[in-house]
């Protein structure tokens, strides 16, 4: 029913086991940790408390707060006089390194977005996009669960991922009819949502499922530690009751399945009133439990009975606007309505989680039970908002929802919402096109950098494991490898190597997550994202840019690749002068077409955007000859580099057809 939310919500069943707290609440005895957000009248946060002004009830019981760190969320950056590949083009290298603080953000785009609503509903989620701060993640999600509802983002401070599934299509609410035998005597215009209460909708009877997708939200970010989470939920109708406006005298098909055989009650008016009671319960739980804030933004702009949702009537109106407000309620954040610039209103949403705070508390009991205990946070402050999670669970028991979409022998190390950063990892994927056959290769380089493991552990072999997964959360290819690994560690009393794998797959956009198992206390994950053209169908295209350094850490296994590409990959984006560096990308041509002259450009530019190198070469049509193929390298000017991040990039025209890639890195 939620095949949308997979990828957002396979982490949903171990999110404790897969990101762990940092050394923050480390005090030697068990503890549990809650983050606390403090409002004045204004929802500004209220800074400057202390440990003594919060008291902490489990189960009604004080209990001593062990723990306390102020939160001031980093400032969204100035590109002020800077490049704007700094912030449009995300570092090809992805790294565990997660930071603690910060905000988890969800923009929900509902079924009820109309054709005239969508414009207004993308403004209000890109506005969003610009408020993220450095250390701020976000995903898109979407409630409808049809096929073409939308392709939704799992968690990335990526921005040119959030506004490419901001900006995609995704399916729309429809218009009621006018007349006919469906006509819905309630519609007093020509764009009232046909179906409003899903009496109708095979895909969502009773519209519960918005509700419930929020709710498996809610579980999946419940359990990560140390973050304010905040769920935009951008829609014009949110059912929070039955009956919303009343029986509609119209023919209607057969009830749901769930709701025939109720001696005695009409389908058309009470058949909706169990599921969405339960419905909104269980999100109302998962929300507190989980401290996840809800602000419902209108993107109907102001409405009249022109272009209402609900047919024009006033008191449909109210009603309307009524339930979509209780929907904030129940999340404890803003209703945004009656304005054609909602956007406008981000800044002050996302200046409510600018500041909270961290605490941890030693529970009454410490047994692994499973048992749901109680929180209440109160401040010695007059005129102020507290806002934390209702509760947790002993031991880290979920609720009843079951999100996970991994396979039961799925390591628990990639099924965390964030990754797991016990070992620091970074990773680099590029896909290539494989000769004949449908699918295409991805090159992944995943750098490790391992510290300095016992003498017994240092025996042991390292298990990696690589999987992609679509965008409906599904495992589609993976890889396992135990390598035995020679300690050999550098200055700083670690060691750095690299681990190569391929995984082919078909063309489409896939999540990757990789995960390494290097002893008993040294475990990590990372994930990123690859989008796999279709390298046969394009009249041009690009594989990934891969960089090889010759003074490379060590590489395993070394042939991995050998077959893919002319150059051992590095994750490495950070080289001195005395480093060669060769940049090499493959040029296609589509397969079924004669091939043409093709012109490739290479060109870095610095943080200013000023050009610090470029080079344009021909490449003959002959050399397309050998499988539409023709392979571009290009050793980086790095003595010639001032100390700084650049970009190079390289672009590819040939007749009418153009293609350009991409990638960061830096000179010391």
């Amino acid at each position: 029913m939620l095949g949308r939310l997979a990828i957002l919500l396979t982490a949903a069943g171990a999110a404790a086991a897969a990101f762990q707290p940092t050394q923050t609440f480390r005090t030697g005895v068990d503890v549990v940790q809650v983050d606390v957000s403090v409002l004045d009248k204004g929802r500004r946060p209220v800074r400057g408390l202390s440990a003594a002004d919060f008291t902490v009830l489990e189960d009604g019981k004080p209990r001593p707060v062990v723990a306390f760190v102020p939160v001031d969320v980093a400032e969204r950056e100035s590109f002020e006089g800077r490049a704007s590949w700094l912030r449009d083009v995300p570092p090809d290298a992805v790294e565990n390194d997660v930071r603690p603080e910060g905000r988890l953000v969800i923009i929900v785009f509902d079924w009820s977005i109309r054709f005239a609503d969508q414009e207004l509903a993308r403004r209000i989620a890109r506005a969003a996009v610009d408020q993220l701060g450095p250390d701020d993640l976000a995903s898109v999600v979407f409630t409808n669960a049809s096929a073409v509802s939308g392709i939704p983002q799992n968690f990335t401070a990526d921005r040119s991922r959030l506004l490419a599934a901001i900006s995609r299509p995704f399916a729309l609410a429809m218009h009621n009819p006018a007349n006919g035998p469906f006509h819905d005597p309630r519609n007093g215009n020509l764009v009232m949502i046909d179906d409003p209460e899903g009496y109708e909708s095979g895909e969502c009877n009773c519209r519960t499922c918005v509700a419930n997708t929020i709710a498996r939200v809610a579980d999946a970010v419940r359990d990560v530690p140390g973050r304010r989470k905040t769920l935009l939920f951008i829609g014009t109708y949110f059912r929070g009751s039955e009956a919303l406006q009343g029986p509609v005298n119209r023919p209607r098909p057969a009830a749901p399945a769930a709701v025939t055989g109720i001696i005695g009650m009409n389908p058309n008016i009470m058949a909706c009133a169990v599921p969405l009671r339960d419905a909104r319960e269980g999100m109302e739980r998962a929300l507190a439990a989980a401290n996840l804030t809800i602000h419902a933004i209108d993107p109907v702009g102001v409405e009249t009975p022109g272009n209402s949702p609900m047919g024009g009537s006033s008191e449909g109106m109210r009603v309307r606007r009524d339930e979509l407000g209780s929907l904030a309620d129940a999340g404890g954040g803003r209703f945004i309505t009656q304005t054609e610039t909602p956007e406008t209103q981000m800044p002050a949403i996302f200046g409510e989680s600018q500041s909270y705070y961290l605490l941890a508390f030693a529970p009454g009991e410490v047994k692994a039970d499973g048992k749901f205990h109680s929180i209440s946070v109160k401040v010695n402050r007059p005129d102020v908002s507290v806002r934390t999670r209702s509760g947790y669970y002993a031991g880290g028991k979920r609720g009843d929802r079951t999100a996970s979409t991994l396979a039961p022998d799925t390591p628990a190390t990639i099924q965390g919402v964030l990754p797991r950063a016990d070992l620091p990892l970074s990773v680099v994927a590029a896909p290539f096109a494989l000769p004949g056959g449908t699918e295409s290769a991805v090159a992944v380089v995943l750098a490790v950098r391992q510290p300095r493991p016992s003498e017994l552990d240092a025996k042991n072999p390292v298990k990696v494991l690589a999987a992609a997964f679509d965008r409906n959360g599904r495992s589609v290819q993976s890889e396992t490898r135990t390598l035995a690994v020679t300690w050999r560690p550098d200055a700083s009393g670690s060691m750095p190597y690299e681990l190569l794998s391929q995984l082919n797959v078909k063309p489409g956009r896939y999540e990757l997550r990789l995960a390494v198992d290097a002893s008993a206390n040294q475990r990590g994950s990372v994930y990123t994202y690859v989008d796999v053209p279709d390298f046969s169908q394009q009249p041009l295209s690009l594989s990934g840019i891969v960089l090889g350094a010759t003074a490379g850490p060590l590489s395993a296994p070394k042939d991995a690749l050998a077959a893919l590409l002319p150059i051992v990959p590095t994750a490495r984006r950070s080289f001195t002068s005395a480093d060669r560096v060769t940049a090499f990308v493959r040029v296609y041509q589509a397969s079924k077409k004669t091939p043409l002259p093709a012109t490739v450009t290479a060109r870095i530019v610095d943080a200013k955007d000023a050009v610090a190198f470029t080079e344009t070469m021909t490449m003959a049509a002959e050399r397309f000859a050998a499988g539409y193929a023709a392979d571009y390298r290009i050793e980086l000017p790095l003595a010639t580099l001032a100390g700084g991040p650049y970009l190079l990039t390289i672009d590819a025209s040939a007749g009418q057809s153009s293609a350009r890639r991409g990638v960061r890195f830096s000179a010391q």
